[in-house]
């Protein structure tokens, strides 16, 4: 009876920490052809996102600051981020990090 006790709370222990979800993924671009007011509609659908990636071009003077802003503004940042500068070849700023719910703010 003691080993059934036994078995029975390994499976429902190991069963129960080894459940994985799949995580929602937005993307931002923010490039040379962007119209006024798109990088806030494109905000707006990452509301319902986990993850966030965003890529901005180095076409933009401010390129770097406005990077760091939306940082700031829209990942978790008790979590980590992955921030990238612009190599050759590739002329965006980018970040991934987790997604900041605005619960206070709605």
């Amino acid at each position: 009876m003691k080993k059934k006790i036994q078995v029975i709370l390994f499976f429902i222990t190991f069963f129960s920490f080894n459940i994985s979800q799949s995580a929602n993924w937005c993307k931002v671009i923010y490039n040379k052809e962007i119209s006024p007011g798109e990088l806030q509609k494109q905000l707006k659908k990452c509301k319902n996102s986990d993850n966030f990636f965003l890529a901005i071009h180095t076409s933009y003077s401010n390129a770097g600051h406005l990077l760091n802003t939306l940082i700031a503004e829209s990942c978790a940042l008790n979590r980590e981020i992955v921030v990238t500068e612009p190599r050759s070849g590739d002329p965006y700023f980018s970040a991934v990090c987790e997604f900041r719910r605005h619960q206070i703010r709605e």
